[in-house]
Protein backbone atom coordinates (compact mmCIF):
# COMPACT_ATOMS: atom_id res chain seq x y z
CA UNK A 1 0.00 0.00 0.00
CA UNK A 2 2.87 2.42 0.55
CA UNK A 3 3.88 2.33 -2.87
CA UNK A 4 0.07 3.20 -4.32
CA UNK A 5 0.08 5.71 -1.79
CA UNK A 6 3.10 7.18 -2.89
CA UNK A 7 2.21 7.00 -6.60
CA UNK A 8 -1.03 8.56 -5.56
CA UNK A 9 0.54 11.28 -3.88
CA UNK A 10 2.64 12.30 -6.82
CA UNK A 11 0.14 12.16 -9.36
CA UNK A 12 -1.96 14.51 -7.05
CA UNK A 13 0.83 16.47 -6.88
CA UNK A 14 1.94 16.92 -9.89
CA UNK A 15 -2.14 17.77 -11.00
CA UNK A 16 -2.09 20.33 -8.64
CA UNK A 17 0.62 22.26 -9.90
CA UNK A 18 -0.21 22.05 -13.08
CA UNK A 19 -3.81 23.03 -12.39
CA UNK A 20 -2.23 26.24 -10.49
CA UNK A 21 0.60 26.94 -13.49
CA UNK A 22 -2.56 27.04 -15.80
CA UNK A 23 -4.67 29.14 -13.41
CA UNK A 24 -2.17 31.48 -12.76
CA UNK A 25 -1.23 31.79 -16.41
CA UNK A 26 -4.74 32.53 -17.74
CA UNK A 27 -4.73 35.64 -14.55
CA UNK A 28 -2.40 36.90 -16.88
CA UNK A 29 1.22 36.47 -15.24
CA UNK A 30 2.68 35.78 -18.51
CA UNK A 31 2.95 39.28 -19.56
CA UNK A 32 5.98 41.32 -17.99
CA UNK A 33 4.52 44.27 -17.00
CA UNK A 34 1.19 42.59 -15.52
CA UNK A 35 1.30 42.68 -11.33
CA UNK A 36 -1.25 40.10 -9.49
CA UNK A 37 -0.34 41.41 -6.32
CA UNK A 38 2.00 44.50 -5.21
CA UNK A 39 2.15 46.21 -2.08
CA UNK A 40 4.62 47.27 0.50
CA UNK A 41 5.75 44.10 1.52
CA UNK A 42 4.95 41.83 -1.16
CA UNK A 43 4.54 41.77 -4.88
CA UNK A 44 3.86 38.74 -7.74
CA UNK A 45 4.52 39.63 -11.14
CA UNK A 46 5.97 37.28 -13.90
CA UNK A 47 9.40 37.05 -12.37
CA UNK A 48 7.94 35.95 -9.18
CA UNK A 49 5.94 33.15 -10.93
CA UNK A 50 8.40 31.79 -12.87
CA UNK A 51 11.02 31.52 -9.91
CA UNK A 52 8.46 30.48 -7.45
CA UNK A 53 7.43 27.50 -10.03
CA UNK A 54 11.23 26.52 -10.22
CA UNK A 55 11.31 26.42 -6.35
CA UNK A 56 8.28 24.52 -6.16
CA UNK A 57 9.12 21.81 -8.91
CA UNK A 58 13.07 21.26 -8.07
CA UNK A 59 11.80 21.26 -3.94
CA UNK A 60 8.55 19.14 -4.26
CA UNK A 61 9.73 16.44 -6.70
CA UNK A 62 13.40 16.29 -5.49
CA UNK A 63 12.84 15.84 -1.28
CA UNK A 64 9.01 13.18 -2.08
CA UNK A 65 11.27 11.32 -4.91
CA UNK A 66 14.54 11.21 -3.18
CA UNK A 67 13.80 11.86 0.17
CA UNK A 68 13.91 8.74 1.12
CA UNK A 69 17.55 8.78 1.23
CA UNK A 70 17.31 11.85 3.43
CA UNK A 71 17.77 12.62 7.11
CA UNK A 72 14.67 14.47 8.90
CA UNK A 73 17.23 17.03 9.69
CA UNK A 74 18.47 17.71 6.13
CA UNK A 75 14.73 17.67 5.03
CA UNK A 76 13.99 20.07 7.46
CA UNK A 77 16.80 23.00 6.52
CA UNK A 78 16.47 22.21 2.86
CA UNK A 79 12.98 22.66 3.27
CA UNK A 80 14.28 26.20 4.99
CA UNK A 81 15.57 26.96 2.05
CA UNK A 82 13.53 26.66 -0.11
CA UNK A 83 10.32 28.83 2.09
CA UNK A 84 13.24 31.53 2.10
CA UNK A 85 14.14 31.37 -1.58
CA UNK A 86 9.86 31.32 -2.84
CA UNK A 87 9.46 34.22 -0.42
CA UNK A 88 12.40 36.04 -1.28
CA UNK A 89 11.42 36.06 -5.04
CA UNK A 90 8.05 37.99 -4.22
CA UNK A 91 9.55 39.97 -1.51
CA UNK A 92 8.88 43.93 -1.87
CA UNK A 93 10.84 45.62 1.23
CA UNK A 94 14.10 45.96 1.07
CA UNK A 95 15.01 44.92 4.48
CA UNK A 96 12.73 41.60 4.37
CA UNK A 97 14.35 41.12 1.12
CA UNK A 98 17.73 41.23 3.08
CA UNK A 99 16.57 38.72 5.66
CA UNK A 100 15.13 35.99 3.18
CA UNK A 101 18.09 36.50 0.22
CA UNK A 102 20.10 35.87 3.67
CA UNK A 103 18.16 32.99 4.99
CA UNK A 104 17.83 31.28 2.05
CA UNK A 105 21.41 30.41 1.85
CA UNK A 106 22.60 29.48 5.18
CA UNK A 107 20.85 26.06 5.32
CA UNK A 108 22.63 24.91 2.59
CA UNK A 109 25.61 26.47 3.56
CA UNK A 110 25.28 24.51 6.96
CA UNK A 111 24.48 21.50 4.90
CA UNK A 112 27.80 21.77 3.42
CA UNK A 113 29.54 21.23 6.85
CA UNK A 114 27.11 18.55 8.32
CA UNK A 115 26.35 16.36 5.37
CA UNK A 116 28.78 16.30 2.99
CA UNK A 117 31.71 13.31 2.40
CA UNK A 118 34.41 14.62 0.90
CA UNK A 119 37.36 15.72 2.63
CA UNK A 120 37.47 19.17 1.32
CA UNK A 121 34.12 20.25 2.36
CA UNK A 122 35.35 22.47 5.42
CA UNK A 123 37.44 24.53 3.11
CA UNK A 124 34.69 24.46 0.46
CA UNK A 125 32.32 25.58 2.86
CA UNK A 126 34.44 28.16 4.37
CA UNK A 127 34.89 29.34 0.88
CA UNK A 128 31.52 29.80 0.32
CA UNK A 129 30.96 31.48 3.87
CA UNK A 130 33.52 33.79 3.31
CA UNK A 131 32.00 35.38 -0.27
CA UNK A 132 28.43 35.55 2.33
CA UNK A 133 29.26 36.73 4.70
CA UNK A 134 31.29 39.72 3.68
CA UNK A 135 28.77 40.71 1.21
CA UNK A 136 26.11 40.49 3.61
CA UNK A 137 27.14 43.82 5.62
CA UNK A 138 27.45 46.00 2.57
CA UNK A 139 24.50 45.00 1.07
CA UNK A 140 21.97 45.70 3.98
CA UNK A 141 24.07 49.21 4.63
CA UNK A 142 23.56 49.97 0.98
CA UNK A 143 19.70 48.63 1.20
CA UNK A 144 19.23 51.07 3.92
CA UNK A 145 20.98 54.26 2.35
CA UNK A 146 19.19 53.88 -0.86
CA UNK A 147 15.85 53.58 1.36
CA UNK A 148 16.93 56.59 3.16
CA UNK A 149 17.31 58.39 -0.12
CA UNK A 150 14.47 57.81 -1.86
CA UNK A 151 12.09 57.93 1.72
CA UNK A 152 10.75 54.44 1.06
CA UNK A 153 11.38 50.72 1.97
CA UNK A 154 9.56 49.67 -0.93
CA UNK A 155 11.90 48.36 -3.65
CA UNK A 156 9.32 49.14 -6.60
CA UNK A 157 8.74 53.00 -5.55
CA UNK A 158 12.74 53.08 -5.80
CA UNK A 159 13.89 55.25 -8.55
CA UNK A 160 17.50 56.53 -10.04
CA UNK A 161 18.23 58.06 -6.95
CA UNK A 162 21.63 58.18 -4.79
CA UNK A 163 24.88 58.11 -6.60
CA UNK A 164 25.34 56.10 -9.55
CA UNK A 165 28.55 54.56 -7.70
CA UNK A 166 26.60 52.91 -4.70
CA UNK A 167 23.96 50.97 -7.76
CA UNK A 168 27.16 50.20 -8.99
CA UNK A 169 28.71 48.50 -6.01
CA UNK A 170 25.09 46.78 -5.11
CA UNK A 171 24.79 45.31 -8.87
CA UNK A 172 28.43 44.17 -7.91
CA UNK A 173 27.48 42.92 -4.42
CA UNK A 174 24.33 41.01 -5.89
CA UNK A 175 26.91 39.06 -9.12
CA UNK A 176 28.86 37.56 -6.30
CA UNK A 177 25.64 35.55 -5.95
CA UNK A 178 25.25 34.94 -9.57
CA UNK A 179 27.74 34.24 -9.56
CA UNK A 180 28.85 36.85 -12.24
CA UNK A 181 33.05 37.27 -13.52
CA UNK A 182 35.11 38.06 -11.43
CA UNK A 183 33.09 36.59 -8.68
CA UNK A 184 32.87 33.18 -10.25
CA UNK A 185 35.36 30.81 -8.11
CA UNK A 186 33.36 29.83 -5.19
CA UNK A 187 31.04 27.61 -8.03
CA UNK A 188 32.94 25.13 -8.92
CA UNK A 189 34.71 24.43 -5.24
CA UNK A 190 31.46 24.36 -3.41
CA UNK A 191 29.54 22.19 -6.33
CA UNK A 192 32.99 19.92 -5.76
CA UNK A 193 32.20 19.43 -1.89
CA UNK A 194 28.69 19.44 -1.68
CA UNK A 195 26.40 16.77 -2.09
CA UNK A 196 24.19 16.39 -4.73
CA UNK A 197 21.00 17.14 -3.42
CA UNK A 198 22.32 20.83 -2.09
CA UNK A 199 24.12 20.64 -5.70
CA UNK A 200 20.61 21.10 -7.47
CA UNK A 201 19.36 23.65 -5.35
CA UNK A 202 22.76 25.86 -5.78
CA UNK A 203 22.59 25.72 -9.51
CA UNK A 204 18.46 25.54 -9.57
CA UNK A 205 17.93 28.67 -7.68
CA UNK A 206 20.36 30.29 -5.73
CA UNK A 207 22.08 31.49 -8.46
CA UNK A 208 19.24 33.12 -9.55
CA UNK A 209 18.53 35.27 -6.65
CA UNK A 210 21.62 37.76 -8.05
CA UNK A 211 19.61 37.82 -10.67
CA UNK A 212 16.53 38.94 -8.71
CA UNK A 213 18.18 41.46 -6.96
CA UNK A 214 19.38 43.15 -9.70
CA UNK A 215 16.25 43.21 -11.60
CA UNK A 216 14.31 44.53 -8.48
CA UNK A 217 16.94 46.78 -7.35
CA UNK A 218 19.34 48.14 -10.26
CA UNK A 219 17.65 47.43 -13.83
CA UNK A 220 18.24 50.88 -15.31
CA UNK A 221 22.55 50.61 -15.21
CA UNK A 222 21.93 47.76 -18.46
CA UNK A 223 20.29 50.70 -20.37
CA UNK A 224 23.87 53.05 -20.80
CA UNK A 225 27.62 52.38 -20.00
CA UNK A 226 27.75 48.95 -18.63
CA UNK A 227 28.52 46.83 -21.53
CA UNK A 228 31.82 46.72 -21.03
CA UNK A 229 31.22 44.17 -18.18
CA UNK A 230 29.05 42.10 -20.08
CA UNK A 231 32.22 42.50 -23.21
CA UNK A 232 34.02 41.08 -20.02
CA UNK A 233 32.14 38.30 -18.70
CA UNK A 234 31.53 37.08 -22.19
CA UNK A 235 34.97 36.51 -22.20
CA UNK A 236 35.43 34.59 -19.60
CA UNK A 237 32.69 32.59 -20.40
CA UNK A 238 34.46 31.44 -23.22
CA UNK A 239 36.75 30.23 -21.27
CA UNK A 240 34.38 28.48 -18.59
CA UNK A 241 33.42 26.67 -21.51
CA UNK A 242 37.13 25.49 -23.02
CA UNK A 243 37.45 24.27 -18.86
CA UNK A 244 34.28 22.37 -19.50
CA UNK A 245 35.55 20.71 -22.17
CA UNK A 246 39.10 19.11 -20.48
CA UNK A 247 36.80 18.67 -17.06
CA UNK A 248 36.39 14.90 -16.24
CA UNK A 249 34.96 15.70 -12.96
CA UNK A 250 31.01 15.33 -13.50
CA UNK A 251 29.73 17.74 -10.55
CA UNK A 252 32.54 20.94 -11.50
CA UNK A 253 32.06 20.14 -15.67
CA UNK A 254 28.24 21.01 -14.75
CA UNK A 255 29.33 24.20 -12.67
CA UNK A 256 31.35 25.41 -15.20
CA UNK A 257 28.95 25.03 -17.98
CA UNK A 258 26.49 26.79 -15.43
CA UNK A 259 29.03 29.30 -15.30
CA UNK A 260 28.86 30.02 -19.26
CA UNK A 261 25.11 29.56 -19.61
CA UNK A 262 24.03 32.00 -16.95
CA UNK A 263 25.64 34.69 -18.56
CA UNK A 264 22.09 34.23 -21.21
CA UNK A 265 19.80 35.88 -18.79
CA UNK A 266 22.30 38.28 -17.95
CA UNK A 267 22.22 39.67 -21.35
CA UNK A 268 18.52 39.60 -21.84
CA UNK A 269 19.06 42.58 -19.54
CA UNK A 270 20.74 44.26 -22.20
CA UNK A 271 18.89 43.66 -25.36
CA UNK A 272 15.26 43.17 -24.32
CA UNK A 273 12.54 45.68 -23.64
CA UNK A 274 10.78 46.15 -20.77
CA UNK A 275 7.68 44.29 -22.12
CA UNK A 276 9.73 41.57 -22.70
CA UNK A 277 12.93 41.59 -19.73
CA UNK A 278 10.84 38.56 -18.34
CA UNK A 279 12.85 36.62 -20.91
CA UNK A 280 15.44 36.15 -18.68
CA UNK A 281 13.54 34.55 -15.85
CA UNK A 282 12.08 31.66 -18.36
CA UNK A 283 15.72 31.08 -19.18
CA UNK A 284 16.43 30.90 -15.75
CA UNK A 285 13.15 28.36 -15.27
CA UNK A 286 14.62 26.50 -18.01
CA UNK A 287 18.60 26.27 -16.66
CA UNK A 288 17.08 25.53 -13.22
CA UNK A 289 15.23 22.56 -14.10
CA UNK A 290 17.85 21.07 -16.35
CA UNK A 291 20.86 21.53 -13.78
CA UNK A 292 18.52 19.84 -11.22
CA UNK A 293 18.08 17.51 -14.15
CA UNK A 294 21.74 16.85 -14.92
CA UNK A 295 22.79 16.79 -11.31
CA UNK A 296 20.19 14.29 -9.94
CA UNK A 297 21.15 11.65 -13.06
CA UNK A 298 24.77 12.51 -11.88
CA UNK A 299 23.51 11.22 -8.45
CA UNK A 300 22.22 8.04 -9.64
CA UNK A 301 25.61 7.12 -11.36
CA UNK A 302 28.12 8.34 -8.29
CA UNK A 303 26.17 5.70 -5.94
CA UNK A 304 26.56 2.98 -9.16
CA UNK A 305 29.95 3.31 -10.37
CA UNK A 306 31.75 5.18 -7.17
CA UNK A 307 33.55 7.93 -9.05
CA UNK A 308 32.51 11.16 -10.67
CA UNK A 309 35.21 10.56 -13.57
CA UNK A 310 33.23 10.39 -16.75
CA UNK A 311 35.09 8.34 -18.15
CA UNK A 312 33.96 5.97 -15.33
CA UNK A 313 30.32 7.09 -15.23
CA UNK A 314 28.96 5.84 -19.15
CA UNK A 315 29.91 2.56 -17.87
CA UNK A 316 27.04 2.62 -15.06
CA UNK A 317 24.26 2.88 -17.19
CA UNK A 318 22.19 0.33 -16.51
CA UNK A 319 20.01 -0.17 -19.26
CA UNK A 320 17.85 1.57 -22.06
CA UNK A 321 15.88 3.61 -19.85
CA UNK A 322 18.52 4.85 -18.05
CA UNK A 323 20.68 5.71 -21.20
CA UNK A 324 17.94 7.44 -22.47
CA UNK A 325 17.19 9.94 -19.23
CA UNK A 326 20.83 10.39 -19.59
CA UNK A 327 20.79 11.58 -23.12
CA UNK A 328 17.21 13.89 -21.97
CA UNK A 329 19.33 15.32 -19.65
CA UNK A 330 22.63 16.06 -21.66
CA UNK A 331 20.04 17.91 -24.41
CA UNK A 332 18.16 20.08 -22.28
CA UNK A 333 21.82 21.43 -21.44
CA UNK A 334 22.57 22.15 -25.52
CA UNK A 335 18.94 24.10 -25.47
CA UNK A 336 17.90 21.37 -27.38
CA UNK A 337 14.23 22.39 -29.22
CA UNK A 338 11.73 21.85 -27.76
CA UNK A 339 13.49 23.34 -24.18
CA UNK A 340 12.91 26.51 -22.27
CA UNK A 341 16.45 27.68 -23.25
CA UNK A 342 15.84 27.17 -27.10
CA UNK A 343 12.78 29.34 -27.73
CA UNK A 344 14.36 31.74 -25.17
CA UNK A 345 17.75 31.80 -26.98
CA UNK A 346 15.70 32.18 -30.06
CA UNK A 347 14.09 35.21 -29.54
CA UNK A 348 17.12 36.92 -27.51
CA UNK A 349 18.76 36.48 -30.90
CA UNK A 350 15.84 38.13 -32.59
CA UNK A 351 16.11 40.87 -30.08
CA UNK A 352 19.53 42.06 -31.07
CA UNK A 353 18.57 43.10 -34.72
CA UNK A 354 20.68 46.66 -33.84
CA UNK A 355 23.84 44.71 -34.84
CA UNK A 356 24.76 41.88 -36.87
CA UNK A 357 27.75 41.56 -35.24
CA UNK A 358 26.57 41.30 -31.88
CA UNK A 359 24.01 38.64 -33.61
CA UNK A 360 26.94 36.87 -35.09
CA UNK A 361 29.03 36.44 -31.75
CA UNK A 362 25.88 35.02 -29.25
CA UNK A 363 24.97 32.48 -32.69
CA UNK A 364 28.85 31.38 -32.38
CA UNK A 365 29.31 31.50 -28.32
CA UNK A 366 25.58 29.82 -27.55
CA UNK A 367 26.46 26.92 -30.02
CA UNK A 368 29.74 25.82 -28.73
CA UNK A 369 28.17 26.66 -25.60
CA UNK A 370 25.50 23.57 -26.46
CA UNK A 371 28.57 21.88 -28.18
CA UNK A 372 30.22 20.62 -25.12
CA UNK A 373 27.25 18.36 -23.69
CA UNK A 374 26.56 17.38 -27.04
CA UNK A 375 29.32 15.73 -27.76
CA UNK A 376 29.66 14.41 -23.99
CA UNK A 377 26.47 12.90 -24.82
CA UNK A 378 27.60 10.76 -27.96
CA UNK A 379 30.72 9.75 -25.67
CA UNK A 380 27.83 8.30 -23.28
CA UNK A 381 26.03 6.51 -25.94
CA UNK A 382 29.36 5.08 -27.49
CA UNK A 383 30.42 2.51 -24.66
CA UNK A 384 31.45 -0.67 -24.49
CA UNK A 385 29.88 -2.42 -21.47
CA UNK A 386 27.17 -1.99 -18.64
CA UNK A 387 26.83 -2.59 -15.13
CA UNK A 388 23.30 -3.64 -13.87
CA UNK A 389 22.26 -1.78 -10.58
CA UNK A 390 19.17 -2.34 -8.66
CA UNK A 391 19.60 1.69 -8.28
CA UNK A 392 17.58 2.06 -11.42
CA UNK A 393 14.65 0.26 -10.44
CA UNK A 394 13.55 2.63 -7.87
CA UNK A 395 10.42 4.51 -9.21
CA UNK A 396 11.59 7.24 -6.62
CA UNK A 397 14.46 8.34 -9.16
CA UNK A 398 12.81 7.88 -12.37
CA UNK A 399 9.17 9.51 -11.06
CA UNK A 400 11.47 12.59 -10.23
CA UNK A 401 13.39 12.39 -13.49
CA UNK A 402 10.35 12.30 -16.02
CA UNK A 403 8.40 14.83 -14.17
CA UNK A 404 11.41 17.54 -14.43
CA UNK A 405 11.84 15.97 -18.35
CA UNK A 406 8.05 17.07 -19.17
CA UNK A 407 8.26 20.46 -17.47
CA UNK A 408 12.14 20.92 -19.03
CA UNK A 409 10.52 19.92 -22.90
CA UNK A 410 7.39 20.95 -22.70
CA UNK A 411 7.02 23.56 -19.98
CA UNK A 412 6.85 26.43 -22.41
CA UNK A 413 3.34 25.26 -23.50
CA UNK A 414 2.41 26.73 -20.42
CA UNK A 415 4.37 29.89 -20.13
Amino acid sequence: MGVYNFIGCSILLGFILFSCSCLVYSAGVGLAAVELLSSRFFIFDSLSFYMVLLVTLLGAFSVISVGYSLSVNTKVYLALSLVFSGVCFCTNHAILFWCFYELSMLPLLFLIFKDSPYSERFLAGWYFAVYLLVTSLPLILILLYLSSVGNSFTLSEWGNNGSLGVYTILSLVFFTKVPLSPFHTWLPIVHAEATSIVSIYLSGYIMKLGLLGVYRCTPFLFSGDFYFYLFFCCVLSVFFIITASTELDGKRWLAFLSLSHIVVSFLAFYVCSWETISLSFVFCLGHGLSAGLVFGMLWMLYDTAGSRNWLLLKGALGGSSSTVLMVLSLLSLCSFPPTLQFFCEVKLLSESTFSYLFILFWGVYLFFGGLVPLVLCGHTLIRIETVESGCYNSFNFYFFFMCLVMWCYFGVALI
